[in-house]
């Protein structure tokens, strides 16, 4: 036992050597994933957030200065280009990372220009807010709740996508499927003794 010991002694600190690699890679595949995974996490709430900022702009522009009109324009209109911008940079960038994700962002993309949209055009074709009671906003002037199912299907997905049986679920509905092989068709019966081919009851005679 001892001359084994003694033996094995050079590798051991291969071995050791192997072994504490092998943990540090995991260790750092693990810390990897996790970032990328909270970094995905931050990006689609991002997208989420610029959805909510595109919606409050019927608000803002309800709420512009009455003293301040021209430069009002220009302030909330260079504020939705930004917003436009970020909106179509996440369309992009969700459609690409989680394609099943992109599918609800863009359906809530779209109601939420359209409905959105609608309530903007009406803010700036109404007179801006002159007093403080003009600061309070009812649903009957700025109704956005027509986009509250469309949010929560974006919220769905997402958290669909970011559990971990989701994923697995994903990567097994696209692995291939096995399919077991047929058994081999019998082999012909030799004819019997005595009978030739093309005869009746031989092979090849027609008759069934």
């Amino acid at each position: 036992m001892a001359d084994a010991i003694k033996a094995f002694g050079p590798y051991a600190a291969v071995l050791a050597a192997l072994v504490t690699g092998l943990i540090l890679g995991l260790q750092a595949r693990i810390s990897r994933r996790a970032q990328l995974r909270e970094r995905k996490q931050e990006l689609l709430a991002s997208a989420y957030e610029v959805s909510i900022q595109y919606a409050e702009m019927a608000y803002a522009v309800r709420r512009r200065r009455a003293d301040a009109a021209a430069e009002e324009r220009v302030r909330l209109s260079e504020q939705l280009r930004e917003i436009q911008a970020r909106l179509t940079w996440h369309e992009a960038w969700v459609r690409f990372e989680a394609p099943e994700v992109g599918a609800a962002y863009d359906e809530l993309v779209t109601h939420t220009r359209t409905v959105a949209g609608r309530s903007m055009k009406d803010a700036w074709l109404s007179p801006p807010a002159a007093d403080d009671a003009a600061m309070v906003i009812p649903t009957s002037v700025v109704d956005l709740r027509a986009l509250a199912d469309v949010r929560e299907r974006y919220m769905a997905a997402v958290e669909a996508h970011l559990r971990p049986q989701g994923r697995l679920r994903r990567l097994l509905s696209h692995a291939p499927r096995f399919r077991p092989a047929l058994p081999p068709s019998p082999a012909p019966a030799p004819p019997t003794a005595g009978t030739a081919p093309g005869t009746p009851g031989g092979p090849g005679d027609g008759t069934p």
